[in-house]
């Protein structure tokens, strides 16, 4: 039996509905509980072999939801949505970063639209609302038979939730009590899959770049294990950042090994 916390039932016939006729419509799959939506979107890859078509993997909850560089997303059921994108198929995969950039733009805009709430973006896969962490974004592939299957996991935290007090300082959520969390997973679908399916695409970008929290303000990143300062200034066409650190000299952040930290 699925939960249907909030009178708000989260389906396959609730996600389908929210669709438009003409959509590439996704395989979707719902499950009560995962221990995470990414590690099941990799299983269903391999299981569905040649198929082209996208899938949807939704869960109530998550008993071990991931981050970027290893961190957890905490996924408790009914208050947030958790959910992956699966195009199982691709001739090359995307660089990462830029999937991140895109996704995070189409998760701010859906719950704009759905919400009336704007959130900002910090680079590079973290929306904040009310100055705490809202979304995680993890983008991943696999390679297996010479066939590349592309993954893009999403976390949301929607309502509102009594986080562990190790994270309560930096999560928080969207206080929003009124969107069905099927009507917002189905318009982070809809606002992501064009740029998935043609990723030359950048009309994120400019949303990208108005909506950083992070553009402008000096910050910390690590690179080679050696903490560095400076500065902000710019995001380029790939969704990279651009820093100018203290003896003026610029860096160009986009691996998966650097963390960004804004400074008070």
């Amino acid at each position: 039996m699925m939960q249907q916390g909030y009178g708000d039932p989260l389906t396959r016939e609730a996600l389908l509905s929210y669709l438009e006729d003409g959509e590439a419509l996704p395989r979707v799959y719902v499950y009560d509980t995962l221990d995470s939506t990414n590690t099941a979107a990799k299983a269903l890859a391999v299981e569905v072999g040649e198929d082209t078509d996208p899938c949807l993997i939704v869960a109530h909850g998550q008993t071990a939801g991931r981050g970027r560089m290893g961190r957890s997303f905490y996924s408790p059921p009914e208050s947030g949505v958790y959910f992956s994108i699966l195009l199982p198929s691709v001739s090359c995969l995307p660089d990462a970063v830029s999937v991140t950039c895109a996704a995070s733009v189409a998760v701010m805009r859906a719950l704009r639209r759905l919400s009336g709430k704007q959130t900002a973006i910090k680079w590079v896969n973290d929306l904040y609302y009310n100055q705490k962490k809202v979304c995680g974004i993890l983008c991943e592939g696999m390679t297996q038979a010479g066939r590349q299957s592309l993954i893009v996991g999403i976390g949301i935290n929607l309502r509102p939730a009594a986080f562990p007090e190790e994270i309560r300082e930096i999560a928080g959520s969207m206080e929003d009590g009124q969107t069905p969390r099927a009507a917002l997973i189905a318009a982070v679908y809809t606002e992501l899959l064009p740029y998935l399916l043609h990723p030359t695409d950048r009309s994120w970008l400019t949303d990208y770049r108005t909506c950083s929290m992070v553009l402008g303000r000096q910050v910390r990143w690590m690179r080679d294990g050696v903490w560095q300062e400076g500065k902000a200034y710019a995001i380029d066409e790939d969704g990279a950042l651009l820093v100018s650190d203290a003896h003026g000299d610029s860096h160009r952040l986009c691996t998966g090994e650097i963390s960004v930290r804004l400074t008070p």
